[in-house]
């Protein structure tokens, strides 16, 4: 009795995750970058510089002197714009692959409760279950990488720009300090994405022994359906051909 109210449960906890993976799916399809949304930015952010230093300099409107402001604009719409929608979209998929992970998670747990049934089949899927979290925990580790890097590219390059924009008004020495300090950042974010680089080569070694476990649990099951005298044999031949130079990649740290 108490078995089948616990696996009701589990049906139910299921039924709801996959339910919130459908809503944030449709959330993270919803919140794509579009066209229109870009020439908007642009558009908006042009007539913005342009009426920024037509409004400080309205005498004095020459075309090599109001093209940087207008250009200095379309940046600046274009990172409002690209900023905020790259922030919503990293939230949404980060939640939608926390939810894919416990999916994967909840499976795991029922082939380990009935792994005495069908032993290699069992195996072979947990390891695949396995490599699956193994793809979304790294996959979610990358990204807060790459967020944190990007976050100080994107830093230093708004201070540089607006070190640029003070030489236009002749603040020259706070311009020189603020364009140091952006290229400061500029190499912080430099070693950020070193560290991403180096996260990712090791969750690569770990994936590779995940990867000999599974070909090992596959061609026990491959060979555990044969008959005939020479089953025995092939199932030590194949092993031994998947395990050839294992420790090498077993030993990595």
């Amino acid at each position: 009795m108490e078995t089948n109210i616990n696996d009701q449960a589990e049906k139910e906890s299921v039924e709801v995750l996959k339910k919130k993976k459908e809503l944030y799916q449709q959330r993270l399809s919803s919140r794509s970058f579009t066209w229109w949304g870009w020439l908007l930015a642009i558009v908006v952010g042009g007539i913005g510089g342009y009426s920024f230093f037509s409004m400080n300099s309205f005498h004095l409107i020459t075309p090599e002197r109001v093209i940087p402001y207008i250009f200095i604009g379309i940046l600046f719409g274009g990172f409002t714009y690209a900023y905020p929608m790259t922030i919503l979209r990293m939230s949404a998929s980060n939640a939608l692959r926390r939810i894919e992970l416990e999916l994967v998670k909840h499976g795991t747990e029922e082939l380990q409760e009935n792994i005495s049934e069908n032993f290699f089949t069992k195996l072979v899927q947990i390891n695949f279950k396995y490599l699956d979290q193994y793809y979304l925990q790294t996959q979610e580790q990358a990204d807060k990488s790459f967020r944190l890097a990007s976050f100080a590219s994107v830093a230093g390059l708004v201070i540089v720009i607006i070190g640029i924009i003070m030489m236009f008004f002749d603040k020259t020495n706070p311009a020189y300090v603020t364009t140091g300090a952006g290229v400061v950042s500029e190499l912080i974010a430099a070693v950020f994405f070193y560290l991403y680089n180096k996260t990712i080569l090791k969750m690569s070694q770990y994936h590779q022994k995940l990867v000999i476990t599974q070909n090992i649990s596959l061609a026990l099951k491959i060979t555990e359906d044969m008959d005939g005298d020479n089953k025995s044999k092939i199932q030590e031949m194949l092993v031994d051909r998947l395990t050839t130079d294992t420790n090498k990649y077993l030993s990595l740290h």
